[in-house]
């Protein structure tokens, strides 16, 4: 029995298209029951204390109270 590589080839190729063709509709469906949620911000205490305990060093005596993002 004689193994045609073309056919091989393209049994692959319609194999390997099924397959990330089921993984893209199964991702659709992930994105779509399990929103990312936009206004969720991250945690920034870590942020903030280092840069309390920054002032704190070069600024002896100061308190921080307000901390703000230049735009």
């Amino acid at each position: 029995m004689e193994t045609n590589l073309f056919l091989v080839c393209l049994s692959s190729f319609v194999g390997v298209f099924f397959v990330l063709t089921f993984l893209a509709v199964a991702m659709s469906l992930i994105t779509v029951m399990f929103p990312v949620k936009e206004e969720a911000a991250p945690d920034d205490m870590p942020l903030y204390a280092a840069i309390n305990s920054t002032y704190a060093r070069l600024y002896p005596g100061t308190k921080i109270s307000k901390i703000e993002e230049i735009k």
